[in-house]
């Protein structure tokens, strides 16, 4: 079957323009919708997210993508909550983060399956998404897409799966190159815009000094670049890491690089998008 072909119920027209509109939005802030709108088509997801791998003890949030009327905020909090707190109870990728680098994978997961009540009231329940399909890249440095389907929806059918399995490389090449060649935000004024942009109740103040964070400055050094105490960095860093959702400068960094490939327009520390 050729690389671009679709199943009967989906025409192969309508997969190529998905696809090609998503690898034209590659390093573009409209790339997280044209994957989830690539998805919806291929198998019907209400919901997506990607995520990066590297080692065995860490997990980054690259972006989470779209929104339920019912539940605002809660694809980025749940995806949020799952790379801070619930990835080490997600024993299918444990188990994949063990196969030997190669050649893609597709693999479901039902909320009904999750043994840990906690993670599963927080990233399923709460939006009453029943199932999971991930496209991932096995290894222990790895990329990862999921789709979710909620309750409104029947569960994922075979064929669903077939065209993820067939189109999997593709996805996740585009995912790749869109972390390669998304520009990043390297000067104070566009961070601090942006950091306010998120709508979380930072002060332009608490932006400023992240942002020079984010830029590598010491908080001695923003303290002299800002005429302030060291004592008043440390107030607006920790103010700033409360309405952020971040505890330390790694979380930082993994928000930046969210913005940067854009996942600027969600809320951080609220629950609407």
């Amino acid at each position: 079957m050729s690389p671009l072909a679709a199943t009967p119920d989906v025409p192969a027209g309508e997969v190529v323009q998905a696809l090609g509109d998503l690898v034209a939005a590659i390093g573009m802030p409209s790339f997280p919708h044209r994957l989830l709108d690539a998805l919806r088509l291929l198998a019907g997801v209400d919901l997506c997210s990607a995520f990066l791998r590297e080692g065995g003890d860490h997990i980054e949030l690259i972006f989470a993508c779209g929104d339920l009327p019912d539940v605002p905020g809660f694809t980025l909090r749940a995806s949020h909550d799952y790379a801070q707190a619930y990835w080490r109870s997600d024993r299918q990728m444990a188990l994949l983060a063990k196969v030997p680098a190669g050649a893609p994978v597709v693999v479901r997961r039902r909320a009904a399956d999750i043994a840990d009540p906690a993670y599963r009231a927080a990233c399923y329940d709460r939006a009453k998404v029943i199932e999971r399909v991930s496209i991932l890249s096995p290894g222990r440095s790895s990329l990862m897409i999921n789709g979710y389907r909620t309750a409104e929806r029947a569960p994922f059918a075979a064929a669903d799966v077939e065209r993820l399995d067939l189109h999997a490389r593709l996805l996740l090449a585009a995912l790749r190159q869109h972390l390669c060649a998304a520009t990043p935000l390297v000067d104070e004024a566009g961070l601090a815009g942006r950091l306010c942009a998120l709508d979380c109740g930072l002060s332009a103040r608490e932006a400023e000094v992240v942002a020079r964070m984010i830029l590598g400055e010491t908080q001695e050094g923003i303290a002299r670049m800002k005429h302030i105490s060291p004592a008043t960095v440390v107030t607006y860093r920790r103010r700033a890491y409360g309405k952020l959702g971040v505890s330390n400068r790694r979380d930082l960094m993994a928000l930046h690089r969210r913005l940067a490939t854009g996942n600027g327009r969600v809320h951080i520390g609220g629950e609407g998008e």
